[in-house]
């Protein structure tokens, strides 16, 4: 998978050098991280939003009188 990923970003001539792997490597994890906690932070705040508007409110917006 690496080995694609640094293909596929830096050219297959680029992919061989030492310094480019040593580099991509830790940039291509760390955006991966910043993805999967950026999904977790969304997942949060929806989880929330569908809470709340599913808990039945104290106050009736309208009388059925």
């Amino acid at each position: 998978m690496w080995n694609f990923l640094v293909a596929l970003g830096a050219g297959s001539a680029l992919g061989r050098s030492r310094a480019v792997r040593r580099v991509w490597k830790p940039l291509v994890a760390l955006f991966f991280l910043g993805v999967l906690i950026a999904g977790l932070i969304y997942a949060a705040v929806v989880l929330k939003a569908v809470s709340e508007r599913s808990n039945n409110p104290h106050v009736h917006a309208h009388s059925t009188h």
